[in-house]
């Protein structure tokens, strides 16, 4: 197995997102905006012209604007009601595809269904999904022991598992993809990959200190540098049985970083890097952001179990909760 050769690892801890008073700036975050009350949000992206699209917990697919909100269920679309929308992802003719129970594509007039009966797809079971800069589309499609990763171009389809290509397992955590449109991919391991020129490339990460069970969440800021989510212990029914679950490592394989800080976070359960490289994370019930400078942890404003955040075009946070979303004012 490949050993990171000249690459530089930096482990950020981040303080445990406690509801205290305890904030490491003394700065509070503004989400004074509460929309979609009642609706179970996995998900969340936007499209180019103004639209969230939004992804629940078996009560359909939502585009929200100012102007209106329509649910897509079985009684509108092929969206089926059993359906959990995992991830969502717009491309640059705005098509919205969905990653649920299969791989769903709505162009904004029809629904077309993906899965393994009709397409090369191995498994049904979609919960990432990236697009390259050509519309290629990347996605998870697996399980414990079967699948992998599926490249989908104009009806044309490559598949990525261990058994073709050395992705270290099937079950794949996240996919993303950076400003060279290379592929990288977080599996059930210490383990990350890269897809570049139909080539994958694997990096360990044996040598961190500590049992970490898996890689998961995958960010990219402006300078490439790959940010992800290492989750430490084994997780039982949701939470982890360790005294500091996650931390995030950072790298660049042209490239050394400054360590950030020495924080402690508890369990990172989705992070992404914003348009001015700040670090956003969300746990269960709170949210933490590196504004490179400081970190501020805060969950004032935020009720109930968090699950996804995500960044509109207009600069602001939107985070998925089991009761609707939040939006904050900066």
């Amino acid at each position: 197995m490949k050993k990171l050769v000249g690459l530089i690892i930096i482990l950020i801890c981040l303080f445990s997102c406690d509801k205290s008073d305890d904030n490491p700036v003394g700065q509070q975050f503004d989400f004074n905006q509460k929309i979609l009350d009642g609706y179970f949000v996995i998900s969340i992206a936007f499209d180019n012209i103004g639209n969230a699209w939004i992804g629940t917990f078996k009560q359909g697919l939502i585009k929200y604007n100012s102007n209106e909100t329509v649910v897509y269920n079985s009684k509108n679309s092929i969206i089926p009601d059993t359906a959990v929308i995992w991830d969502i992802a717009v491309d640059s003719k705005n098509n919205v595809w969905i990653g649920c129970e299969g791989l769903i594509k709505y162009n904004g007039e029809i629904f077309t269904y993906y899965n393994s009966s009709n397409t090369p797809m191995p498994e049904n079971n979609v919960m990432s999904i990236a697009i390259d800069s050509k519309d290629n589309i990347w996605f998870s499609s697996c399980v414990n022991k079967s699948g992998g990763v599926v490249k989908f171009s104009s009806e044309s389809w490559l598949i990525f598992t261990p058994d073709n290509s050395g992705l270290p397992t099937n079950l794949i955590n996240d996919i993303e993809v950076d400003k060279d449109d290379n592929i990288w991919i977080t599996t059930h391991s210490k383990i990350l990959s890269k897809i570049y020129d139909g080539n994958l490339i694997k990096y360990s990460f044996d040598t961190l200190h500590g049992s970490y069970y898996s890689l998961g969440d995958i960010a990219i800021n402006k300078r490439n540098d790959i940010h992800i989510v290492i989750n430490n212990g084994a997780f039982s029914g949701g939470i982890c049985s360790c005294e500091h679950c996650s931390k995030i490592l950072i790298f660049n394989e042209l490239r050394s970083d400054e360590l950030y800080n020495d924080k402690i976070f508890l369990n990172i359960k989705s992070m992404i890097i914003d348009s001015q490289d700040n670090i956003w994370c969300i746990d269960f019930n709170c949210c933490t952001a590196y504004n490179g400078e400081n970190w501020i942890a805060d969950s004032k404003g935020l009720e109930g179990d968090l699950f996804s955040i995500a960044q509109a075009f207009n600069g602001r946070i939107w985070i998925g909760t089991g009761n609707g979303i939040y939006i904050n004012d900066r």
